[in-house]
């Protein structure tokens, strides 16, 4: 008995050894995980401001040529001769191109030896003293022969290619350029010829046009401290297939004013809102059709949808969505 109470004793102390080694062995293989403090964000912000805003562009002006002339075929046919390198220096009624007219000299030779019969054929009535009336008749005949060889010889002037004033002609590089041998058809641009004939004060800007800016919105110009009015008279859409250009022509009220040197700058004055919701153009957002802002409220970023209307070089009205004083994050 004393014996099986030793080897009973002996069990439990072994099991609590087992038991205690696990427990040790759980304890070493815990991983303490760290707790990490998250930092706090900084914004960058500008209040909305309550203010007047003017639309308006300043521009660089400079005086050029902002007018071209096309070249083009009035028949088709076949090009015979190119008189121009291009781009090359032109002056009006100079020959740029020629055409072959050989069907049409065929048909004044056949229309000269028809005119010449029925010639013939008067000198050939009066001769046999023939009737007033057949005279009359055959001289009527004459005539529509006259008209119609004049019309064909006229016609070779159709033929030639002239530049229709003076200035830089350049030739239209399609997919496939003019050649000697090239086949046209009429209508078809040959070329153009940039107009020298005269100057304008001119406004260029490429690819997108300048929004409310149309023929007669007037415009400040400024050289130096010098300073004077004018208008814009014409707009010219240029696009050459890589870029487009918009050209605004620009008519000076005095052109005494300006100076023969200097700078011009050409600031276009479009609208003016009073007292109104303005921000910096960088505030906006645009995504999925949506305008919006992000505002700093309380510490936290929100989104803020708004409208808007005018605006200037760097900042935009808000018709909708802001009341003023607001802070916008910017970065």
């Amino acid at each position: 008995m004393r014996a099986f109470k030793i080897i009973m004793c002996a069990a439990v102390f072994a099991a609590l050894s087992v038991l205690s080694g696990c427990a040790e062995k759980k304890e070493q293989q815990e991983i303490a995980v760290p707790i990490l403090e998250a930092k706090s964000v900084s914004y960058k912000t500008k209040p909305a401001e309550i203010r007047d805003i003017s639309q308006k562009y300043e521009q660089p002006g400079f005086y050029g040529y902002p007018y071209s002339k096309s070249v083009k075929f009035s028949v088709s046919g076949q090009i015979e001769s190119i008189e121009v390198e291009s781009p090359s220096e032109v002056t009006e009624g100079q020959l740029l191109c020629t055409l072959y007219t050989d069907d049409v000299q065929e048909e004044i030779e056949k229309e000269e030896i028809r005119l010449e019969q029925v010639k013939k054929t008067v000198d050939t009535l009066y001769e046999n003293e023939a009737d007033a009336n057949q005279i009359k008749m055959a001289q009527y005949d004459v005539e529509i022969e006259q008209m119609r060889y004049d019309r064909l010889v006229k016609s070779l002037e159709d033929y030639n290619v002239y530049a229709p004033c003076d200035g830089e002609f350049s030739m239209e590089m399609g997919r496939y350029p003019y050649n000697v041998n090239s086949r046209v058809d009429q209508g078809a641009i040959f070329g153009h010829t940039i107009d020298r004939s005269e100057k304008f004060l001119c406004v260029e800007v490429y690819d997108n046009k300048l929004s409310n800016v149309n023929f007669g919105t007037s415009v400040r110009l400024e050289q130096g401290a010098q300073s004077s009015t004018g208008t814009v008279t014409d707009i010219v859409f240029n696009d050459n297939g890589d870029f487009s250009t918009y050209t605004y022509v620009i008519t000076p009220d005095n052109e005494d004013e300006l100076l023969d040197f200097g700078d011009i700058t050409v600031v276009f004055d479009i609208y003016s809102r009073l007292d109104t919701v303005v921000i910096p153009k960088k505030a906006v957002k645009e995504l999925g059709g949506r305008t919006f802002v992000y505002l700093l409220i309380d510490g936290v970023k929100v989104e803020q949808d708004i409208e808007l209307g005018i605006e200037d070089n760097n900042d935009v009205e808000v018709i909708s969505g802001l009341s003023g004083g607001e802070e916008l994050i910017m970065n």
